[in-house]
């Protein structure tokens, strides 16, 4: 598949995917938002050893869900038949990031692997070596300086 076709689509995807209330509102699409997914296509959630199966379970799934959802896409790269998008889904109006894993076959998803992530302080003793950015921005790793790690002697551990 090329590129272009496989951006609109996934955008087209993100796009509808928004669900204004739990179970879907009158202005929601969940079957358009599902156009994506082959007849026999597989959504996991690793962290939950879960699975749907088929693409009238993920429609099923998304027509039931007890929340409204939005979702913000951030970032898409891949190439071929294999795309990675970042993005963040809004529950009730709590934000969490997501990384979804999509592989196409015939100009369909086919399998869909989705992990999540709750944001987290990061701890100041890496400070020095780390530069802070905002994860929803797409081209926020472009055009910056890369730190090179300074090591002192007294900072060194044993192994």
């Amino acid at each position: 598949m090329d590129e272009a076709t496989a951006r609109a689509m996934i955008q087209a995807h993100f796009d509808a995917s928004n669900v204004s209330t739990a179970g879907g509102g009158p202005g929601d699409d969940i079957v358009r938002a599902s156009q994506i997914y082959a007849e026999d296509a597989v959504v996991e959630w690793p962290q939950g050893g879960e699975r749907l199966r088929g693409k009238a379970n993920i429609i099923g799934f998304r027509s039931t869900y007890p929340a409204s959802q939005q979702f913000q896409l951030h970032r898409t790269t891949g190439c071929h038949n294999l795309w990675v998008n970042e993005y963040t889904i809004r529950y009730d109006d709590h934000p969490v990031m997501a990384v979804g894993i999509m592989e196409f076959r015939d100009g369909k998803v086919i399998r869909e692997r989705i992990y999540f992530g709750e944001p987290w302080e990061p701890p100041a003793w890496r400070a020095q070596w780390v530069e802070r950015f905002d994860p929803r921005e797409p081209s926020s790793h472009r055009n910056r300086h890369v730190a090179q790690p300074t090591l002192v002697a007294d900072q060194r551990q044993a192994p």
